[in-house]
């Protein structure tokens, strides 16, 4: 596939540490690789793609197997997920279509309701990694509900707005801010009744990123990681099932009845 500009960008980068962790400068390196000061210089802003050739040189002469498999990772379809790369993307979207079954998206979460999933998810993390993490997500959900892009339509199952994330008190706040968005048209909500008897959300959760300048990807995820998809099949694909999605689920004013309702069931708990 073609390699995108973040792709670039983060291959550089690390044929830039490891440079200086050999000791080299771009000449040098250079005159290793059979390349050029100009050619090195570009690689490592990002500015061109390296080729094949000197993927392997530099990769033999500082990268020692690292760079190769960075370049795999980066470049291959259905490769694991960088969690930065994936919340660049999203703000880079013109649009973003997403299924959740468990929670809600991280870029949508209230700060109680980020710290709670947070916990549950990763229970071994100190306290001060449990900060850092959630104000990391905090500030990607101020920031997106600031800005008017990307579109943002989510398709939830109904079993979700019944998770008590943080206890009642958090999980009411949470449903209130997606109530608010959606009231100010910053996002589209669905949701798909849990009980239909061909419930197209079985694979899990994902998402497809309409991108403005690069081609769209996916983005699925499983019990242990994230993964890329990048392919215009494998992207297509999950359009489809989410209009599969959508074509079960309540529409837009009656999904918000829906969350308004389970708010009034947190009321009487």
């Amino acid at each position: 596939m073609t390699s995108n500009k973040r792709t670039l960008i983060r291959y550089g980068r690390e044929v830039q540490r490891l440079r200086h962790e050999a000791g080299l400068t771009q000449t040098a390196l250079a005159n290793r690789t059979q390349s050029s000061k100009s050619q090195i210089s570009d690689v490592e802003r990002g500015k061109g793609a390296p080729s094949a050739s000197l993927r392997k040189s530099l990769d033999e002469y500082i990268g020692f197997g690292r760079l190769e498999r960075l370049w795999e990772d980066l470049t291959g379809d259905g490769r694991p997920a960088w969690l930065d790369e994936i919340a660049t993307a999203i703000q880079e979207a013109d649009a973003v279509y997403e299924y959740q079954a468990l929670a809600f998206p991280s870029y949508l979460q209230t700060e109680g309701y980020a710290r709670a999933v947070i916990r549950a998810a990763a229970p071994w993390l100190s306290r001060e990694e449990l900060d850092t993490h959630t104000k990391e997500r905090v500030a990607r959900a101020q920031n997106m509900a600031d800005t008017p892009r990307p579109m943002l339509w989510l398709a939830l199952d109904a079993t979700l707005l019944g998770r008590r994330y943080g206890g009642s008190e958090t999980t009411q706040e949470q449903l209130a801010y997606i109530a608010e968005l959606a009231k100010q048209e910053r996002i589209t909500v669905q949701v798909v009744p849990a009980d239909h008897p061909r419930h197209p959300g079985n694979a899990g959760a994902f998402r497809v990123l309409m991108m403005r300048d690069t081609p769209d990807v996916a983005y699925v995820e499983d019990a242990e990681q994230g993964r890329v998809l990048t392919s215009s099949a494998a992207v297509t694909r999950r359009r489809m099932l989410f209009a599969a999605l959508q074509g079960i689920a309540l529409d837009p004013d009656e999904s918000i009845k829906a969350v308004h309702e389970e708010m009034g069931n947190l009321e009487n708990e």
